[in-house]
């Protein structure tokens, strides 16, 4: 029988998966960079790399780097001198030093702004009262457990309508919940 045509060269096709993946990292990438703080996505600026934007900005890039803690590991080994040399220290690495913000103005600004829209966003939180509710069935059993046993959560416990088995823990916070609740101030005034 006769040999097929010789080929030349290797088998020609494109490997789509990894240029899928490629394109979704470099996709990803590009997501990182777009913050959603108004004052940090205007001062972004996308020839930097995003550790070189956030030192500009006067953020802390890794919380690890400015904050130091003291790790609880100590030194299994001392050093000891030995004979013949008189300094022995162990070598430490040295440390790496953070760049400084190009612009401090514009860094203190920033961290300025920052601080104030964080210290809104905590003030607006506390100055909502959380409210808990219970289902209506729990706060048909809350009635009921007050008017039969009062305040002995003991004997809530012990009691045949607790099907689900609540402790007197469980009561006392049900209980604190349910006076808590509009529910029981719309019940004392009727």
């Amino acid at each position: 029988m006769p040999k097929d045509v010789k080929k030349r060269g290797g088998p020609k096709y494109v490997n789509r998966r990894n240029k899928a993946k490629y394109l979704q990292k470099k996709e990803n990438k590009k997501k990182l960079s777009k913050s959603q703080v108004p004052i940090i996505k205007y001062n972004w600026d996308e020839t930097k790399t995003p550790r070189e934007n956030i030192q500009d900005m006067g953020i802390a890039f890794d919380p690890n780097e400015v904050v130091k803690m003291d790790s609880g590991r100590k030194e299994i080994i001392d050093a000891v001198p030995i004979e013949g040399e008189d300094n022995l220290e162990p070598v430490k690495p040295e440390k790496k030093v953070t760049r400084r913000p190009k612009n401090q103005k514009q860094a203190d600004y920033i961290v300025q702004r920052l601080e104030e829209e964080a210290k809104e966003a905590n003030d607006k939180i506390a100055g909502q009262n959380r409210k808990f509710r219970l289902f209506h069935r729990e706060t048909e059993l809350c009635v009921y457990m007050l008017a039969r046993h009062g305040d002995d959560f003991q004997a809530m416990t012990r009691d045949p309508k607790n099907l689900w088995q609540y402790t007197p823990k469980q009561w006392a916070k049900k209980i604190r919940t349910y006076q808590d609740s509009e529910m029981c101030k719309f019940i004392d005034s009727v």
